[in-house]
């Protein structure tokens, strides 16, 4: 891949995040104004984060990539190993959304107890485990591993601590569900702290592109 090709990739795929995040968080800030902290939303929100969870992660591919083919040579070790996990987390928070809105779907208002376990948001599930192995565990590998490509200007690293940031918190998600402890850091990194990175990201490519021949 070209790198003009790339960062005009980069660049439109961090636009589209961005307005993908703004949309995921006013959907947390509704389901935190109707049912707080909870595990228990409503179907109306649970298929709207369902759907733009879905593209984020299809569009999270693109941007990695992007990162992956505009790094310095010596370091696209760092890219190409970010790039393997995001695809991870891509596949596992794949299949969880696409269960959730075909065969859960399907099912609602009620779902029959033998898919229960199935469900994307209950305490006991096999499908928000996947969730929290995609967006906590691998995603946050990802992140870490992308952070060395972004240093020397401001920008670059306000994207490098925030790439951190979001790993830490995405981490920190792990622990809470695998100790059962309720550590809301998880919302934090997918919402807020996304939706700032992709649009410094957007401004990091903006200006790359500016330079390119």
């Amino acid at each position: 891949m070209e790198n003009n090709t790339a960062r005009k990739l980069g660049f439109f795929a961090s636009i589209f995040l961005a307005i993908l995040g703004g949309i995921y968080l006013l959907i947390l800030l509704y389901s935190i104004s109707t049912a707080g902290f909870s595990f228990q939303l409503p179907p109306d929100v649970q298929l709207a984060a369902g759907i733009f969870t879905l593209l984020t992660v299809q569009v999270a591919v693109v941007l990695f990539t992007a990162i992956r083919f505009v790094s310095d040579e010596d370091k696209q070790v760092f890219g190409s190993l970010g790039l393997s996990f995001i695809i991870l987390s891509a596949a596992v928070v794949s299949i969880n959304r696409f269960v959730q809105l075909t065969v859960i779907q399907q099912n609602l208002p009620e779902v029959p107890a033998d898919l229960a376990r199935f469900l994307p948001y209950a305490e006991g599930s096999v499908m928000f485990a996947l969730e929290v192995l995609g967006w906590g565990f691998f995603s946050s590998l990802a992140a870490l591993f992308v952070a060395p490509l972004f240093s020397s200007s401001r920008l670059n690293i306000a994207i490098r601590w925030f790439f951190v940031l979001y790993a830490v918190l995405s981490f920190l998600s792990v622990i809470s569900f695998a100790t059962n402890i309720l550590i809301p850091t998880g919302p934090l990194a997918w919402g807020p702290v996304l939706f700032v990175l992709s649009i410094l990201l957007a401004f990091y490519f903006r200006n790359f592109d500016s330079k390119a021949p």
